[in-house]
């Protein structure tokens, strides 16, 4: 098994009991905080300027430059297809190498009975300065809407990629799904206080009682 498959591995039991990474991780963890991300304006440039300035925002409250991370980038397997090293998201990190790079599956990440759910998975240790993370992000924000760019699916009518930003520091994972929101977990409550009481107003209405209740505890 690759060094880095091994780290990751051992960093989600010690850290995170063998969590596997899937949507949604707030019902997937004890931990855990969501934010909406939009505004009344929808499909319009302001609408898809503020998706990308919260999503930045936080970002960047969570992660110093200097912080180790994993970022692990999952594709839907279709038709034996691989990841390709050309895709949006590499591109977006500085001097990336081949050997970076650690590849793996995840089977039956989301519906146990089907054998065709099958997962490509990409997971690379860096730090973050080496990250264009809000090109990322506002790909992310566009990945559903096909006019326009960029997009995690340039090249693809499938919009199955995810992208997951691990701080190994920290121990929090930040996970953007679409333009309508993003989930942050961690490894104890505490790590999570200051992001709660600081983007409040930002918490998705549907998941604000369970959010409230855990930290009013």
């Amino acid at each position: 098994m690759p060094t880095i498959l091994k780290e990751y591995k051992q960093f989600l039991r010690t850290n995170f009991k063998e969590l596997r990474l899937k949507k949604p991780l707030l019902y997937s963890w004890d931990f855990g905080l969501r934010f909406d991300l939009q505004i009344d304006k929808n499909d319009t440039e302001e609408y898809f300027q503020e998706v990308t300035k919260r999503g930045s925002t936080i970002f960047r409250d969570v992660f110093n430059d200097s912080d180790n991370i994993f970022l692990v980038y999952m594709d839907y397997k279709y038709r034996r297809q691989k990841i390709r090293v050309s895709n949006f998201t590499f591109k977006q990190i500085k001097n990336l190498l081949h050997t970076e790079i650690t590849y793996s599956k995840r089977l039956r990440l989301y519906e146990a009975q089907d054998r065709f759910d099958v997962r490509n998975m990409a997971i690379i240790k860096l730090t973050t300065d080496r990250i264009s993370y809000k090109n990322i992000l506002t790909a992310i924000a566009n990945n559903d809407f096909s006019s326009r760019k960029p997009r995690l699916d340039d090249n693809s009518i499938f919009t199955n990629k995810e992208v997951y930003f691990i701080n190994i520091d920290t121990k929090l994972i930040f996970h953007m799904y679409d333009d309508r929101g993003l989930e942050l977990i961690a490894a104890d409550k505490e790590s999570l206080i200051p992001i709660y009481q600081k983007y409040n107003e930002w918490i998705l209405n549907y998941d604000r009682e369970k959010i409230e209740t855990l930290f009013a505890q």
